[in-house]
């Protein structure tokens, strides 16, 4: 029964399927159009760009344009604006021009009006007095007429006419003469009148050649303005010529910008993990830093403040050690510091500059303790301090002492250091000054000896020793008669050199230089005082070389003139 009604279901779908199909495909093909190609333009990359160069194109055109017209009007602005200025001060000048010439004209007719009425005012009273003078002349010639007739007339009356005939005479000479006066006046006037109307003529010459001159720079500014229009629309055209130019290259110049912005980013991320990595070295530069400070501030830490330092006392560092060979030579260094603290903080610095080339395995310090603790935590080597001092050495430090140290020379050779500091300054004084010396020296000496020979009994006789020592007295082997300074020609025995070398030890300055009157090889200086109280003593060790050493500040003279300088040797460990 399932068969029957399977067929007929299958029938009636694939009818049903068939008929959706058709349905849609006419209601699509009705709702699908295709636009003409006059109507909807295919937007491409291409049609993108072309469309903004073209859109550039035109706001550049219309911005010259618009400068082009906004040029013309600001000049054409310009022109009349200058015209105007041009007509208004040609109207100015002639207006000033015909005031001058009015008031000169006027002033010149007042003063000519001026001068004829007095003209004629004078003419009219010479005409006057002539009129009286001919007047009184011919009464005078009547009464002359008549007097003839008279037999009475005396010379007296004659005399008196005849002076009044000079007298009318001379009237008549002085009228005549301003009567030539006023024809003068008369002629100089017309001339002054002809100049007036020269001057205005000339005048109204030069103000319609001003004219004409003014009207001629115009028309060559105006020519001048139309060139420049002309230029302006020949820099458009050309512009116009090079934006499409520039425009034909603004894809290639897209791409060139991707890449450089590429190019950039890369540089960016580079710049980013260069920047990264300088973080990071700076970040392990710090904290190498911080365990510098932490390794010096614990080294800082093995020595306790001075009031509380017991001896010996090791001072260790991380700077490795070193064995000698059996055949090397031995360089050691003794450098006698200030007895008294120092007050200038840079001294310590400068001891180790005036050493930093010299790579010695042994340097002894002596001197006051706080200045010994400052060079040692400066030059930051292994180290031992000792009563009076410290012994500095990059050998290994095998054992130590009160007053010395044991280290390994080599891998079969040990040695003993010892340092010996004996200050004294009651003897050196009162021989400066004189006293008696060696009264004092002899109840100081037993006290003295026996520290030394305590220094000298920590050793055994049969090791290497070798004995840094700041003794404050002058050696015995440079006092003699034969020396050729003047105050040590004394055969004087000094005991703490001559003890030592009863006990065998050589004085490695002497006995590597000839003789005192040579090589003095003086340690101490103040004034004429100039001695060796610092020496380097060995025994089983043989002095190869000696010498002098300057000592940063302390080779300059004091407050006190005092100077020190120190001893650097070479021995041969048998």
């Amino acid at each position: 029964m399932n068969k029957r009604w399977l067929l007929p279901i299958l029938l009636v779908i694939l009818l049903f399927t068939a008929g959706c199909q058709s349905y849609t495909a006419r209601q699509g093909k009705s709702a699908i159009t295709i636009p003409a190609a006059d109507e909807v333009q295919v937007v491409t990359k291409y049609s993108t760009l072309e469309a903004e160069r073209q859109a550039i194109l035109e706001a550049e055109l219309a911005r010259q344009e618009f400068e082009q017209e906004a040029e013309a009007a600001r000049v054409k602005a310009e022109q009349e604006a200058l015209r105007a200025q041009q007509q208004r001060e040609v109207e100015e000048r002639r207006l000033l021009e015909q005031q001058q010439l009015e008031q000169s004209r006027q002033q010149a007719w007042d003063e000519a009006q001026a001068t004829i009425a007095s003209l004629t005012e004078k003419n009219a009273l010479l005409e006057q007095s002539k009129k009286d003078l001919e007047s009184r002349l011919d009464t005078t010639l009547q009464a002359l007429a008549a007097s003839k007739g008279e037999s009475g007339s005396t010379s007296e009356q004659l005399v008196s006419t005849m002076q009044q005939l000079d007298d009318l005479t001379q009237a008549y000479q002085t009228l005549t003469y301003h009567a030539n006066e006023l024809e003068g006046l008369l002629t100089e006037q017309q001339v002054i009148n002809r100049e007036l109307q020269r001057v205005l003529a000339e005048n109204e010459e030069a103000r319609l050649a001003n004219e004409s001159s003014m009207q001629s720079q115009h028309a060559l500014e105006v020519q001048i303005l139309q060139a420049t229009i002309q230029n302006l629309g020949e820099e458009m055209a050309i512009l116009k010529i090079q934006l499409e130019e520039k425009a034909s290259t603004l894809e290639e110049k897209l791409r060139l910008e991707q890449e450089r912005e590429a190019e950039a980013k890369r540089l960016a991320e580079q710049k980013q993990q260069e920047l990264a990595q300088r973080e990071a070295e700076q970040q392990r530069l710090e904290e190498e830093e911080r365990i510098r400070e932490a390794a010096l501030q614990a080294q800082y830490r093995q020595i306790p403040p001075l009031a509380s330092l017991t001896f010996p006392r090791v001072y260790a560092t991380d700077t490795p050690t070193i064995l000698l060979t059996d055949q090397s030579q031995l360089h050691v260094m003794l450098l006698p510091l200030d007895d008294t603290p120092w007050s200038e903080k840079g001294m310590a610095l400068e001891v180790k500059n005036s050493i930093k080339d010299l790579s010695y395995p042994v340097i002894f310090l002596t001197g006051h303790m706080q200045n010994v603790i400052d060079v040692v935590r400066e030059i930051g080597v292994h180290a031992v301090l000792v009563d009076g001092g410290a012994i500095i050495t990059t050998l290994p430090i095998v054992s130590s002492s009160k007053h010395g140290a044991s280290v390994q020379f080599s891998e079969k050779k040990t040695l003993r250091l010892a340092l010996s500091y004996l200050p004294e300054y009651e003897v050196l004084s009162t021989f400066a000054s004189g006293g008696d010396w060696k009264a004092i020296q002899k109840e100081i000496t037993g006290s003295r000896q026996e520290k030394l020979k305590a220094i000298i009994g920590e050793g055994s006789i049969t090791e290497p020793t070798l004995i840094a020592s700041s003794l404050f007295e002058p050696s015995h082997q440079d006092w003699n008669t034969f020396s050729p300074i003047t105050y040590r020609q004394v055969d004087y025995l000094w005991p703490l050199t001559t003890l030592l070398e009863d006990e065998q030890f050589y004085d490695a300055y002497r006995a590597t230089h000839f003789s005192s009157a040579t090589d003095a090889g003086n340690t101490f200086l103040k004034g004429n005082l100039k001695e060796r109280i610092d020496y380097l003593f060995s025994r089983k060790l043989l002095p190869l070389s000696s010498s002098m050493l300057t000592i940063g500040g302390e080779s300059v003279a004091d407050a006190n003139g005092i100077a020190r300088y120190g001893l650097v040797a070479s021995f041969l460990v048998p």
